[in-house]
């Protein structure tokens, strides 16, 4: 077995200590990205420090316990921006949460589809909260055929390694939604929601902008993208 440590700094017997939990706290940064965005775009720290090695922990040398301390810090940054201004409260208007996708490799090689986790346990946060909200996770996107591993490339590289590969699901794709918050893609459609896209690593903006875009052909308007860490 291996011993539990910290991902942030290997402190002893502790998955996420309190002094690395401090990275991810506090109102999310504006992030400025090379790929052509014209919404928000926010996260919870730089990509560096034990912020950037509880990402690496829980998406590539399996930590999947860092799904809770990482949505829950998602969820304390949404409440921070609704304090500040830059989102309505959640009892305006049901939240729309939509997982950056993953490709399938990537999905198979993790053994997880990590985004999508980090998504529940931030909408379960969110819908148990006081005040709560209506909130949804609508997996309505998808990679699709043959992507490069991004790492390494440049904007203009992601942005052609995406290019057509991110697809919108059909219009079947279930939603999980709380009570009042809507459930199918056609309600989603019809109902004036905060639709936010999650990622865990906001690097060149070419992942976010796909994503934005894909969604915007398909009449959904996105308000922000939320990262963990941007790079």
């Amino acid at each position: 077995m291996v011993p539990l440590e910290c991902a942030g700094c290997g402190r002893a017997r502790e998955r996420w200590c309190g002094r690395c939990a401090l990275t991810l706290a506090g109102v999310p940064l504006h992030v400025r990205t090379r790929a052509d965005l014209r919404v928000p775009v926010w996260a919870l720290a730089r990509h560096t420090g034990p912020a950037a090695r509880a990402v690496s922990a829980y998406k590539d040398r399996g930590r999947p316990d860092l799904a809770s301390p990482i949505g829950a810090a998602l969820a304390a940054g949404i409440d921070a921006l609704r304090a500040a201004g830059e989102l309505p409260e959640a009892s305006e208007r049901p939240t729309v949460l939509v997982p950056a996708p993953a490709s399938a490799r990537a999905r198979r090689r993790r053994g997880f589809d990590h985004v999508r986790e980090v998504v529940d346990v931030l909408a379960a946060e969110l819908a148990g909260s006081v005040p709560g909200g209506a909130v949804a996770v609508a997996p309505v996107l998808e990679v699709r055929g043959r992507v490069r591993d991004a790492a390494g490339l440049d904007a203009r590289a992601r942005t052609d390694n995406l290019s057509g590969r991110i697809r919108r699901r059909p219009e079947g794709t279930p939603l999980r939604a709380s009570p009042g918050a809507p459930s199918t893609v056609a309600a989603l459609l019809a109902t004036p929601s905060t639709i936010l896209v999650v990622d865990d690593v906001v690097t060149t903006g070419a992942t976010a902008a796909a994503c934005v875009g894909v969604l915007g052909e398909g009449g959904l308007r996105v308000d922000g993208v939320l990262g963990v860490t941007a790079a």
